[in-house]
């Protein structure tokens, strides 16, 4: 509990006062206090129950209810806020323990569900419901229902808890799903549904829920992945919409911002404009020229007396108010073109024109009644021509300036228009993308509608069989089965064994040790269990020293080439750390002087220097040094003690030395003992290393070692000393260990026989 809050064990006890750390079933906790509360809300929907809004947020019916005070009569308004979830600490003020919350289980949430769908247009009435048996009040099996399912959720100690969650034979939820098998008829659309118990009314009954709740479930999920399509499309609509109302504003802030009433309209109009306003403004280019030219000419036609009346102040008067007037009419011309409401007074100006140019005519025909030209042309004809031709000339250089202002203003015009396309462009490429998109959102939530609304009516599962109530039960396979568990247990572990036996490379037993080895076994020592007692291991390992003594004396009297004298040298040596031979020369030594025989233990210490005391008559404990090596005889090796007083006489030495593998040895003392004793755990593997040393040993002593085999298991002493002494009590388990047993017997004599 500590571990799925995240608290100490420490804290839970301190907050709870609890004694220890044992907690009982159904004990509530206090798990922190202190903090602020942060609730996730829901605002309820039209025609949201609480059975749709607990699988929308993935919670429970109790946890929904208990959150927000509900209960199973409890209305619930469209606007109504809903707790889903809470997460923070508890106020201190706050007597409310947070606790652990438990889900419905299925067979509970089964009625809830059915309750709130009860509400849809599928489900006509409540009371056909075939779980409901014939003649019960439907008002009272809800009501029992409802009583049920509240005893349930106060606690996970109740009968009802423990009856559904814990191990029962009929109503534990464990076992129903053990004994429900769901399979599909061939490939078509329908599934059978077979469930197993002993009692025919509950199978039946079984059957019935769990067929009711498939089908509500069904129905269920179906709308509800439908429901989640619709909520998608619903809010990339949504999306679309802004995303196109946001471009359709923009384009409206653009036209505004540069006063566009119809873009391509008035561009085309703007452009016509320009081509007549060059033309125009090329025609009258022409006509300055031209005019220009003919007012050349015809000045130098004219005499230095014609000059003199053309310089008079009446016609040069009236020619300047005739250039004034032409420029006017010609602006009001131009702007009328463009603005019908502008030029008012260009009649007036007209008249004017029309005046002025008939008072210059007559100035003029009183001076055509001078005299002619040079050529006998009459001056009044040159006037009229160069009266004409000013006035062309003045009309087109009024019209040239006027245009030239003009073609500034269609020039700003464009610069404006220019850029205002590509932009415009834009805009209306993003509108009709935005619309595109937003259409074909719209196409596919109203597709998505009319999947709803066509699975809601259209998902009809039906029930073809009724669940029948079984006459006869099926026949029961556990015999069979417990026989043929019995058979596969027992070949697996047989195999198992085997196979350990098979790639097991230790030394095991006596009789592999000689054949691994190549040395004639003078004794073994079992493997000792602490506070066992189904075997007598003081009889075993007594038993054992004393074989262990008298192959030894055996060796020493009759099988040795040699004829020793006392005291005999016996060496004790191993080729690893960890043996045992301290514990097999001390036994032996023990025995041997139990026999009456006088025996000195040499052992070793690799600490220099160590000081013990010890009675040198029985035992001596010499330091390994540098000169170690170099000794040849036990007299350098006890130079500072004194082996006994009064040169007492013994019958044995034993002298242990390191392992021969990680330690050096003195070569010539070897050479000089009379037996060997090499000591070798069972459970170590002979690899090379022990073959080389030993190889060293064999070389330099005057005879082969004798093997000492320790840590046997008992199996394998049975070959020593035949019949081990178990208890009476242990006798099956001794008989059942013997067959187990026989065969890795068998196997390793058939080794030593083959040898």
């Amino acid at each position: 509990i500590s571990s799925m809050y995240g608290i100490s064990v420490g804290e839970l006890i301190d907050l709870n006062n609890l004694p220890g750390n044992s907690v009982d079933i159904g004990q509530v906790l206090i798990i922190s206090k202190g903090g602020s509360i942060k609730n996730q809300y829901h605002t309820v929907l039209p025609s949201e129950t609480l059975f749709s809004i607990s699988k929308k947020y993935g919670v429970s019916l109790n946890d929904l209810r208990r959150l927000n005070n509900l209960n199973t009569n409890s209305s619930l308004p469209v606007g109504m806020s809903l707790i889903i979830s809470q997460t923070g600490k508890y106020n201190k003020n706050n007597n409310t323990e947070k606790e652990y919350s438990k889900s419905l289980s299925p067979d509970i949430e089964l009625f809830e569900a059915k309750k709130e769908i009860a509400t849809s247009s599928e489900r006509i009435m409540f009371s056909k419901d075939p779980i409901v048996p014939p003649g019960i009040n439907i008002s009272d099996y809800n009501q029992t229902v409802n009583n049920f399912t509240a005893y349930y959720n106060s606690s996970d100690s109740n009968f009802i808890y423990e009856l559904l969650h814990y191990v029962h034979k009929n109503y534990s939820l464990q076992e129903i799903k053990a004994n429900c098998r769901v399979e599909r008829i061939s490939n078509s659309d329908f599934i059978k549904i077979t469930f197993q118990s002993d009692d025919p009314g509950i199978c039946q009954q079984t059957l019935k829920i769990l067929t009711d709740v498939f089908i509500i479930n069904y129905k269920q999920l179906r709308i509800n992945q439908t429901s989640a399509v619709v909520e998608y499309f619903k809010k990339q609509v949504d999306s679309a919409n802004a995303r196109l109302q946001k471009a359709e504003d923009r384009l409206l802030r653009f036209n505004q911002k540069n006063n566009i009433i119809n873009y391509y309209e008035q561009s085309k109009y703007i452009a016509a404009q320009k081509e007549d306003l060059d033309l125009y403004y090329q025609n009258e280019q022409i006509r300055l020229a031209a005019s220009a030219a003919a007012l050349k000419e015809l000045r130098t036609k004219l005499t230095a007396k014609d000059s003199i009346y053309l310089k008079s102040d009446e016609i040069t008067k009236n020619m300047k108010k005739l250039s004034e007037i032409s420029e006017k009419i010609a602006i009001n011309e131009i702007s009328n073109e463009y603005d019908p409401y502008i030029g008012d007074n260009l009649d007036r100006l007209k008249d004017q024109q029309k005046h002025i140019k008939n008072k210059i005519k007559l100035y003029v025909d009183q001076l055509y009644l001078y005299t002619h030209s040079n050529e006998g042309i009459p001056i009044k004809d040159i006037l009229v021509e160069w009266l004409e031709n000013s006035i062309t000339y003045e009309e087109a250089k009024a019209s040239l300036k006027v245009l030239s202002r003009r073609k500034l203003d269609f020039l700003k015009v464009y610069q404006i228009f220019a850029p205002l396309g590509a932009m415009l462009k834009r805009i209306e490429r993003e509108i009709s993308v935005a619309e595109q998109s937003f259409l074909e959102l719209l196409h596919s939530l109203n597709q998505a509608k009319m999947k709803q609304q066509n699975l809601e009516m259209a998902t009809n599962v039906k029930m073809v069989d009724e669940p029948f109530f079984p006459i006869q039960a099926n026949p029961s396979k556990a015999k069979y089965l417990i026989l043929i568990g019995a058979v596969i247990g027992f070949v697996i572990v047989a195999f198992i064994i085997l196979m350990l036996e098979y790639f097991d490379s230790t030394i095991k037993n006596p009789a592999h040790a000689v054949k691994l080895i190549k040395l004639k076994l003078a004794g073994v020592y079992p493997r000792i269990i602490p506070n066992s007692q189904s075997v007598d291991y003081n009889y075993i390992g007594n038993r054992l020293i004393e074989i262990l003594a008298q192959n030894l004396k055996l060796f020493i009297n009759h099988s040795s080439v040699y004829s020793f004298e006392k005291p005999y040298l016996i060496l004790i040596f191993s080729t690893k750390n960890n043996t045992g031979k301290t514990l097999i020369a001390n036994q032996l030594i023990k025995k041997l002087r139990s026999f009456g025989e006088k025996v000195l233990y040499l052992n070793y210490s690799l600490e220099k220097d160590q000081t013990v005391d010890e009675d040198f008559n029985y035992a001596i404990t010499y330091n390994i040094d540098n000169r170690f090596v170099e000794i040849k005889n036990i007299q350098e090796l006890l130079i500072s003690k004194y082996i006994r007083k009064d040169n007492y006489k013994y019958d044995y030495i034993f002298l242990e030395i390191p392992s021969i593998i990680l330690n050096s040895y003195p070569l010539e003392l070897i050479n000089s003992v009379d037996v060997a004793l090499l000591v070798v755990k069972a459970t170590d593997h002979w690899k090379n290393a022990d073959i080389a040393a030993l190889n060293t040993i064999i070389e330099v002593a005057r005879e082969k070692p004798l093997l000492v085999l320790n840590d046997v298991e008992l199996f394998a002493l049975e070959d020593i000393i035949d019949e081990i002494p178990i208890q009476k009590r242990k006798s099956l388990r001794r008989k059942i260990k013997k067959i187990v047993t026989y065969p890795f017997k068998l196997r390793i004599r058939f080794r030593v026989d083959k040898r």
